[in-house]
């Protein structure tokens, strides 16, 4: 949590100042929630070993800041109105590199593209995949009072599920409305949008066992839920067709600069006796990367390996060769999620609180067919029909799931 949260700051300023530092942070992390109320004055005096004078100097300057309200002879609460220009203040919530263009530049058009045509202002707050940060930036949304936020998962690795309870603990402390995206929260009290991952990679990786590719390897990064949805439709394609998936064909390479990844695990591959005949990759970056290397390494590409990635990005469709792929809605997602978001501050009820969006493959060159276009009946859709009867297969994979190997982050 921030520092202004820590009773630690206590010792770094005057009593009054730490006091009401600690107070709104506490505040901005919705640990009362909305209409709150906050812990009696007297029990602050003894948590905070200060005076009461001081503890109420520092509430009355709160109260003066719109924070909280006091009520005679029940006490003081926490206090979230918003003005007309507020109430039309929403904000994003996403971990994007800034050095590098990925699929979260799609899914941001959109947005603004959306909240733009519904007169909304959108802030874009980026946690760059840092859990301190992203709780930072939600304090930030909270103090300037903006209705509602969407929101992107971490993709750091580390206790990203704990980071982003606290994360949706102060946005619904602060009465926001939220939407979170990328992500299939059917469990979920907040309304979620992501793509039907799973059964797009089950799509893709038949397509490469239907041009006859056998030993295939699979590059993962960290096990986020639409990485495990990926990663499980792609272990469901070989399971089908009863390949096998060796532990050093399942590599996670998320330990890398994003315009790296990927590249050393071509070399490690090479190195190999039997080296894989084709290459699923997690998204189009790390593909992109792995076709730049084998163009480096002079394996060719598809006739020595077949190379697929996702997400359809701009890139794609001009690398060398141009890159297979799975075409993911993310403008459309983007657009879905704030209006989803904007209905919710309108009181206008959703017609799909949970929408999974269908993907589209998208064939070009890398993964050796001939046809540049997708044929009929290669829409995921149709490969859906054909996963919902494996569905508890799927879902129970993890068992039999390839052991990982990461690889250093060092190239």
């Amino acid at each position: 949590m921030a520092k202004s949260a820590n009773t630690e700051d206590l010792n770094k300023a005057t009593p009054y100042s730490a006091a009401k530092n600690l107070l709104r942070g506490q505040i901005l992390a919705g640990r009362f929630g909305p209409g709150g109320q906050l812990t009696p004055e007297l029990e602050l005096c003894r948590q905070l070993n200060i005076s009461r004078s001081t503890i109420r100097r520092a509430i009355t300057e709160l109260v003066d800041e719109g924070l909280l309200t006091r009520h005679q002879g029940r006490g003081t609460f926490v206090r979230y109105e918003r003005t007309a220009s507020q109430k039309r203040l929403i904000a994003l919530l996403l971990c994007r590199f800034t050095h590098v263009a990925g699929a979260y530049d799609l899914f941001l058009k959109g947005a603004m593209e959306e909240a733009s045509e519904r007169r909304y202002e959108l802030l874009v707050s980026n946690s760059h995949n840092n859990p301190f940060t992203a709780l930072d930036q939600v304090m930030r949304l909270n103090e300037i009072r903006a209705a509602g936020t969407v929101v992107m998962p971490l993709q750091s690795g580390g206790d990203d599920e704990q980071t982003m309870a606290s994360v949706l603990q102060a946005l619904k402390g602060a009465n926001q409305s939220v939407v979170l995206a990328d992500t299939y929260c059917p469990d979920s009290e907040f309304p979620s949008i992501s793509s039907q991952n799973r059964e797009a990679t089950l799509e893709l990786t038949r397509h490469l066992i239907a041009q006859g590719r056998r030993r295939i390897a699979f590059l993962t990064s960290n096990r986020i839920e639409p990485v495990a949805e990926r990663e499980e439709g792609f272990l469901q394609a070989m399971k089908e067709a009863n390949l096998e998936v060796p532990s050093h064909y399942f590599l996670e390479v998320a330990g890398t600069d994003p315009v790296r990844q990927g590249s050393q695990a071509v070399d490690v591959f090479m190195a190999m006796r039997e080296p894989p005949e084709a290459i699923v990759c997690l998204h189009d970056l790390i593909a992109l990367n792995v076709l730049e290397r084998c163009a480096q390494r002079g394996w060719r590409v598809p006739h020595d390996v077949a190379v697929v990635g996702f997400d359809d990005l701009p890139a794609a469709a001009h690398a060398r060769p141009p890159l297979t792929t799975m075409h993911q809605p993310l403008f459309s997602m983007g657009r879905q999620a704030v209006a989803m978001l904007i209905d919710q501050l309108n009181g206008i009820p959703l017609e799909d609180s949970h929408p999974r969006l269908p993907c589209r493959l998208t064939i070009r060159q890398s993964c050796g067919a001939h046809s540049a276009t997708a044929g009929k009946g290669t829409r995921a859709a149709k490969a859906k029909k054909n996963a919902q009867s494996s569905e508890k297969e799927l879902r129970g994979s993890s068992r039999s799931r390839p052991k990982r190997i990461n690889q250093p982050a060092a190239l």
